[in-house]
């Protein structure tokens, strides 16, 4: 299973901040862990998820429940996404 990062920019820093237990339950669904990243002096985050099942991360992103969270992290519409190419250097 691959690895994946997805790129965003948020509304508020501080009330994305605060729904990271939210984050980690559904996050669980589809990887085995994952990292985030802060652009400095920015409102963009990254963040890298190791082993994603890419039919159970889909389903997970799309899904109602998921959509309410993201509008009450404010997280913005546009999310860039980039899945690793196992074997390219």
């Amino acid at each position: 299973m691959p690895r994946v990062i997805a790129v965003h920019s948020v509304g508020n820093m501080d009330t994305w901040l605060a729904g990271g237990a939210e984050r980690e339950a559904v996050f669980k669904n589809f990887s085995s862990s994952y990292r985030i990243f802060r652009q400095p002096d920015s409102k963009r985050i990254a963040m890298v998820w190791e082993n994603a099942d890419m039919a159970r991360l889909r389903s997970t992103l799309s899904s109602p429940e998921t959509m309410r969270l993201r509008a009450k992290h404010t997280v913005s519409e546009d999310v860039e996404m980039f899945v690793e190419i196992e074997g390219a250097r």
